[in-house]
This record gives C-alpha cells, sequence and structure tokens, in this order.
C-alpha cells in the first residue's frame, strides 16, 4: 500500500469520528466530551492533520524547520515522534514567529507562525473538536467554518436585507489580540472536559511570541496563524450569536469570524448598538469606533469586499432589492495585483505573463462572478489590456507595431482570460 493510500483511509477514518462525535454532541447539546485525548493521539488523525499542514505548505516557524524538510528527513519518523510525545504529555509547543503582512488601509497585521509539529499538534485537536461545537454553532457564522463560505454570507445578506433599512457596520478593536484567554476556556469546557485537550490549547496560548529575537509573553488573545485559532474565534463569539438570536428577534445579524453586520428594522440601528456594546462588553471585547458605522441600507455598506446597496426597480414600483459588487478597496486590490504581476520586467515571455495573470484574473472573478459585477468587470478587462499591451510594447521598443485592434484583439490572439461575460447571477 502507498502512502497516499494510507493517508486516504485514514482521513475516510477520521471523516467517520467526525460524523460521530457530531451526531453525539447535536443529540444531547450540554454534553460535555471528557475522553478525546485518545483520538487526538491516534495514528489516523496525527496522518490526516499533517496532510492538512502539508497542503497549505507555510513559511517555518522558529526552529527554521518547514514542511519540505520534513518530507526529506522521513514523515514517518516525524509522524511517530509527536505521537509518543503526545501520548507521554512531553509535547511541549515553541513561542509563534511573529511576522507583519499588509493591510488594506496601509496599517500591518500582526501575524504568528507555528513551527510544523505545533501546528500538525493544532490541526489534529482541531480535527477531534471541531464537530462538537459545529453541532452548537449557528447558521448566520460563515468564517473558518466547513462547508461555509465568504459566497454565503453574501448571499445572506442579499437575501435579507431588502426587508430592512437600517445596517451597523460593526468592527472589533484587535479582536484576535484581545480575546480573554480565561473566559475562552471557559466556553470550550462546555464541550471539551478531557483535561489533557484542555491543557493543550492552554500551552498553545500561553506559547508566547518571538519578535526580532526577543520572547514575549501571551496572557491575552490568540494568535493569527494558528491552524486551531479560527476555531476558537468562533467559540468566543458563538455566546453573540446564540444570545442575538434568541434576544434580538426582527434583526438579522451576519457574521465571517470578527466581521459582522446587523440588518435592522428603519430607526432602530442606535438601540440596537447599544446593546450590541452591552454584550461586547461581557465578553471584553472593544468596538473600533473609526470603521463601526450605523448606515442606511439605501446609502450602501461594504462587507467583505462587497458593496452592498438597497435600490428600488424602476419598472415595479414599490419593490426594492439589495445589490451588490467589487467595492472600491477590492477593485483597487486587483489593479495593485494586476500592476505587480505585469511590472516593468522584460526579461520574462508573454505566455509567462498571461499564465501568472489568468491565475490572479480567475481567482478574482470568480469571488465576485454571482454579483452585479459587469461593470467592474469591463474596468478590470481595460485595465489588464491597458497593462500588459504597455509592458509588450516596452519589450518589443515599438509604439504601434506589437499591439493592433480592439481588447477583445488581445485576449484571443494570447489566451488571457476575460471577464467579461462571465457574469452568472445567483438565483
Amino acid at each position: 500500500m502507498t502512502g497516499d493510500d494510507v493517508s486516504t483511509q485514514a482521513a475516510l477514518k477520521v471523516q467517520e469520528l467526525q460524523r460521530k462525535l457530531y451526531r453525539a454532541a447535536k443529540a444531547q447539546p450540554k454534553r460535555t466530551f471528557g475522553i478525546l485525548y485518545d483520538k487526538v493521539c491516534s495514528e489516523m488523525v496525527v496522518r490526516t492533520a499533517f496532510e492538512q499542514v502539508r497542503r497549505n505548505r507555510g513559511a517555518a516557524g522558529v526552529d527554521g524547520i518547514t514542511v519540505e524538510s520534513v518530507e526529506a528527513s522521513g514523515v514517518e519518523r516525524f509522524l511517530e515522534e509527536l505521537r509518543e510525545e503526545l501520548r507521554k504529555e512531553t509535547y511541549r509547543p515553541m513561542p509563534v514567529r511573529r511576522v507583519f503582512i499588509p493591510k488594506g488601509d496601509g496599517k500591518q497585521r500582526p501575524l504568528g507562525i507555528p513551527r510544523v509539529k505545533d501546528r500538525v499538534a493544532q490541526a489534529a485537536v482541531k480535527l477531534v473538536i471541531e464537530p462538537l461545537f459545529e453541532a452548537s454553532f449557528r447558521p448566520n457564522s460563515f468564517g473558518f467554518r466547513p462547508k461555509r463560505s465568504a459566497h454565503q454570507a453574501i448571499e445572506a445578506i442579499r437575501r435579507e436585507v431588502y426587508r430592512k433599512e437600517d445596517v451597523i457596520d460593526l468592527d472589533l478593536k484587535s479582536y484576535f489580540d484581545t480575546i480573554d484567554q480565561q473566559i475562552l476556556m471557559q466556553l470550550v469546557r462546555r464541550r471539551v472536559s478531557d483535561p489533557r485537550v484542555l491543557r493543550l490549547i492552554k500551552l498553545w496560548l500561553r506559547a508566547g511570541v518571538m519578535d526580532d529575537g526577543a520572547w514575549e509573553d501571551s496572557d491575552l488573545g490568540t494568535p493569527q496563524g494558528g491552524v486551531i485559532s479560527p476555531l476558537l474565534a468562533n467559540i468566543y463569539l458563538h455566546p453573540l450569536d446564540l444570545w442575538w438570536e434568541t434576544k434580538m428577534q426582527g434583526t438579522t445579524l451576519v457574521r465571517y469570524a470578527d466581521d459582522m453586520v446587523v440588518l435592522c428594522p428603519k430607526g432602530s440601528a442606535e438601540r440596537y448598538m447599544i446593546e450590541l456594546r452591552k454584550f461586547l462588553g461581557r465578553l471584553k471585547l472593544l468596538v473600533n469606533e473609526e470603521k463601526t458605522k450605523l448606515v442606511s441600507a439605501w446609502t450602501g455598506f461594504d462587507f467583505l469586499g462587497v458593496t452592498f446597496r438597497k435600490q428600488r426597480i424602476l419598472k415595479r414600483p414599490g419593490v426594492a432589492l439589495c445589490y451588490g459588487w467589487p467595492s472600491r478597496r477590492s477593485m483597487q486590490r486587483i489593479r495593485d495585483k494586476v500592476r505587480l504581476v505585469v511590472g516593468d520586467g522584460l526579461q520574462y515571455s508573454l505566455t509567462e505573463k498571461i499564465v501568472r495573470l489568468n491565475r490572479v484574473i480567475r481567482g478574482w472573478g470568480n469571488y465576485f462572478r454571482s454579483l452585479n459585477s459587469a461593470r467592474a468587470f469591463q474596468k478590470v478587462d481595460y485595465y489588464v489590456w491597458r497593462k500588459l499591451t504597455r509592458w509588450m510594447r516596452l519589450k518589443h521598443h515599438s509604439r504601434t507595431r506589437v499591439i493592433k485592434g480592439s481588447p477583445d484583439a488581445l485576449y484571443r490572439r494570447v489566451g488571457l482570460v476575460t471577464l467579461r461575460g462571465t457574469v452568472s447571477y445567483a438565483r
């Protein structure tokens, strides 16, 4: 049996385990599960966890070891060593390596990169405990959950906003960095009572951060970049989802991780915002006052890269629908990516440029193709055509010889992906 066959069989067994755990948790909403650590240490779970980490690749942690170096030195030995450390409870995580990635507003977001061994251990715990919490998570939560996506969150807004008038566009201040670890562990204990699993989660939360060779304590928050961090973030905000669903009827809360909007009846946004602040205060979370806005659905708002706006249908008086298209920031991001890919480097061939451009354009277009994006797609096509023709003229030292005709001629000649005509409205 090949290594791929072994991994496939392990993944199938893990899926069956997850289904059993999910069904048990769904049938008993208040049950806590106390015997989980043996499953975390099992060969099938650790192997499946490694395959997930291998697919995601990622940079090395503080130890400098990458997934490629693990593969070179022997995956089987690596997995057995980790399982042995887990079984004997001698496993200790190392601090995460801090890096900074640019944000759309020009600022930088801190990102913590655990070492490969810690990522695999976190993935193993996540595989076992995630079904227990998924059984209780609410349908208004869409971020970092199995079989849920940003597209579903977008459609939920379009489905609900035409019935509402006001919108709370909420932004939390440094959410991942301000999570109270004591409250978080209390919420985890509602489903997990195995002390060894709880100990692992505590170790990861308190592992600390290495920043320019200096160790920093992490007694607050959960580092962005950890495999288990998105699940812990959803666990922390689950009480908000549950409270809003039961207490704030007549409104709709749509949440994607820490990004959320609340759709309210006309004139009620301020009242609901007061209640929202009170509940977030109980979770020791702060509202980002600069980015949080109370707006009318007719004015429009941005969420998950989409600008939503309620508009009347001219041919049907009294009827209004919610329209959505790429936001200004999303348009700027695709222009920045195209400009970066095309660049001024003349050493590359046109074919190489087209391959890289097509990958960028397809990914961006697929995200927005179910929206009212026809005009935005035409603008992106024209921008790509301008940038690419400029690069070709520079490469061939010609102003007129290289390109003749419309943008369509260029797309047909060189196989460049076009977005025009690809909009497919969701029903």
